[in-house]
């Protein structure tokens, strides 16, 4: 037992998130919003989940105190969650087999299932979602006995209460009533004398499962830093509580293709959490547990809790993300390898040690089999990432730092909120008064890559004139001003088509070497040349027939869209290697005869370089 839970603690802390994320992957792309609603009493995404987030940010403040990272504490705040379920787990196959050993093992198995594994390493809902329904297995299944009216209500009163904070929770954990009603089911008619009684009570502990909504509404009135949605107003409250945002993704399939390709994903689903062979044993130990186990109704109930979220993944493959939806029927499938070789142990206890020996074989295939995806989930950069970008946003007067909603939004918002490293930026998302903030006196930026998702042309009917300029390497300055040279001072000599390149200059740090230009346009250019950047040695490099045209701006701002007198500056990011000696940047273009023709060509000496904060 202690081997199993040593090597499930190991495997959860390798694998923990210690940072802000930014990824964008399907398992990962709510956890960033998530790290930073729970370190500064945030609310989250619909359905809203008010409960975690009301326990997270009491779980998170402690941890911070001892001097833990708070992206980290809000992975440990799930891991909690995750151990809740796994232990409830553990105890309810100890207490119907008596064998806390094979109970130890499972534990270890399941926890080492791919999508609970990663749940209960990042910041996000659904170990919580698992943990309750484990809570009310555990009620109704527990082998006490079933006597007396009072304890038949007890029992229903707990499904009640932990029913309606899970559904609460998470709409999907509804999914779970038919094993429990087939586990309540005789003692509600053994108990008709108060059925009524007893159906009221049920029904208000359900309901007090939905109070803590009042958290969101709450924290926008009383305007909290991090509020997702509307939910201070009526109508913003129901689209949070409803989900109604996600109504383009709750539709069945079109065609008997689209089931089939649905069976497929939970089919290939079910084999990464399990692989292909644990996953034909844990059916095959599901549907013989039913037939031959001591504890068959128990298989049952199981078995119909996960047959709920199964089906609700086949038919609304795209509505919620499957992997999480069917950590149940992961559970059951467990489960039902715990009663085989419980019932294998009665009859035959060679098999049955042969038996758990395998699950320890197993649970090391699924460590090694889960293990780099994992790792790889967790360590993602990119919210760190962004966070670097958003530190070279210049701070020259008042300045806002706009993102789409999302991974990256969330990353740059927890260095502000959170961390406080960029308290002094304003975050503003892609809903945000842009054109009002201009017209206040701030200076708008964002990332290069933000054009990938918000064009050109629609930021331009956003503001009504649109001006761009690079601030920092991967940071553009969005102005409905454009930035004009000094009447007074000396104009520079052109390159082609009126483009002068009115100065040029290195820096470098450890890694990289960046390249800054400021381009002027004495008139508005009548061509697009390209540019070209080369590291190169001591021989300069040719321009090659395949380079990329490079507009200015990270190719988002072509010369022939500037203004007379208009500057722009531009910023270049190489890599330093080995040998490279010199930076040599230019126009070009191709002539009728596909000839390809430079236009001042600069050579800039690395050695010559500024360091970054030079």
């Amino acid at each position: 037992m202690a081997l199993a839970a040593a090597a499930l603690v190991i495997a959860y802390a390798v694998t923990l998130q210690t940072h802000i994320n930014g990824s964008s992957d399907e398992y990962m792309i709510d956890v960033g919003e998530i790290q930073v609603a729970l370190n500064v009493w945030g609310t989250i995404h619909h359905t809203g989940y008010p409960l975690f987030a009301i326990l997270g940010n009491l779980f998170t403040p402690p941890l911070q105190l001892l001097g833990v990272e708070p992206a980290l504490a809000s992975s440990l705040y799930a891991t909690a969650w995750g151990l809740v379920a796994l232990g409830g787990f553990g105890l309810l196959i100890g207490r119907l087999t008596g064998r806390p050993v094979l109970a130890a093992l499972c534990v270890l198995l399941l926890g080492l299932a791919r999508s609970i594994w990663i749940h209960n390493v990042i910041a996000e809902v659904y170990s919580m979602s698992l943990a309750i329904i484990v809570l009310m297995l555990i009620v109704v299944l527990w082998p006490a006995p079933w006597t007396g009216a009072w304890h038949v209500r007890r029992r229903i009163a707990w499904v009640a209460l932990l029913g309606g904070i899970g559904v609460a929770h998470h709409r999907a954990v509804a999914f779970a009533a038919p094993g429990l009603l087939l586990a309540l089911w005789p003692h509600l008619l053994a108990d008709r004398a108060h059925w009524r009684r007893t159906m009221i009570t049920a029904g208000g502990l359900v309901l007090a499962g939905f109070v803590p909504y009042v958290y969101l509404p709450v924290r926008a009135w009383q305007d909290a830093e991090w509020v997702y949605g509307e939910p201070g107003t009526w109508r913003g409250f129901w689209i949070e509580f409803s989900g109604k945002e996600a109504d383009r993704l709750v539709k069945l399939p079109a065609n008997a293709a689209g089931w089939w390709d649905n069976i497929q994903d939970v089919w290939d689903i079910l084999a990464h959490e399990l692989t292909l062979p644990g996953l034909l044993v844990g059916l095959a130990c599901l549907a013989l547990a039913v037939i031959v186990s001591p504890h068959r109704r128990a298989a049952w109930v199981v078995g119909l809790c996960a047959a709920g979220p199964t089906v609700f993944s086949l038919a609304y493959h795209t509505a919620v993300l499957p992997g999480a939806i069917l950590m149940i029927t992961v559970l059951a499938l467990v489960f039902g390898v715990a009663l085989v070789v419980d019932w294998l142990a009665l009859h035959r206890s060679r098999a049955a040690a042969a038996t758990m020996l395998g699950i320890v074989v197993w649970a090391a295939v699924l460590a090694g089999f889960n293990y780099d995806w994992i790792h790889q989930q967790v360590t993602d950069p990119t919210g760190l990432e962004t966070i670097a970008r958003v530190d070279r946003v210049p701070r020259d007067g008042r300045a806002a730092f706009t993102l789409p909603w999302g991974p990256r939004y969330s990353a740059a918002s927890y260095s502000r909120l959170v961390t406080k490293t960029n308290a002094d930026l304003l975050m503003v998302d892609h809903k945000g008064d842009h054109k009002g903030l201009l017209a206040d006196g701030y200076r708008l930026y964002t990332e290069s890559d933000t054009f990938y998702y918000i064009t050109t042309d629609t930021w331009r009917k956003r503001l009504g004139q649109l001006y761009l300029t690079s601030a920092a390497p991967q940071i553009v300055e969005l102005r409905t001003i454009p930035w004009l040279a000094d009447p007074a001072d000396p104009p520079a000599r052109p390159l082609v088509y009126g483009i002068a390149r009115r100065n040029a200059w290195l820096t470098c740090d450890d890694d990289h070497v960046y390249l800054h230009v400021i381009w002027q346009a004495d008139q508005r250019p009548a061509g697009d040349p390209s540019i070209f950047v080369h590291l190169t040695g001591d021989n300069p490099a040719p321009v090659l027939a395949d380079d990329d045209k490079r507009h200015p701006v990270y190719g988002f701002y072509p010369f022939t869209q500037w203004s007379p007198g208009e500057l722009v500056h531009d910023d270049f990011t190489l890599p330093r290697l080995p040998g490279a000696a010199t930076v040599r940047t230019g126009l070009y273009e191709q002539d009728t005869n596909g000839q390809f023709v430079n236009y001042g060509e600069l050579a800039l000496p690395i050695a010559d370089c500024l360091p970054v904060d030079g």
